[in-house]
């Protein structure tokens, strides 16, 4: 299982960068966000393709960019996992 946004496609990682400039997060904030989604539907035994995960992660740095200062994307993006789920994830 692919952990990193640096361990992707060309193709991919320049999707993600392009989401990642909108935001006011670092790559280490995106990849850990990323890494953290992975584990959680691994641990569910859920799956999710890749622009799933980045749009899903995208709405929730979307969600509380006007909170200063930032909470932490993990943080964040596990919160709305936990209440809200992930609709896009399928079983592995």
């Amino acid at each position: 299982m692919m952990e990193s946004i640096s361990e992707l496609s060309k193709e991919e990682q320049a999707e993600w960068h392009e989401v990642m400039l909108t935001h006011s997060y670092d790559f280490q904030d995106w990849d850990q966000a990323r890494s953290c989604m992975l584990k959680l539907l691994h641990h569910q035994k859920m799956a999710a393709s890749e622009s799933a995960i980045r749009s899903y992660i995208s709405c929730c740095a979307e969600a509380v960019s006007g909170g200063h200062p930032l909470p932490d994307l993990s943080t964040t993006m596990e919160d709305f996992y936990q209440k809200y789920g992930m609709e896009s994830a399928g079983p592995e």
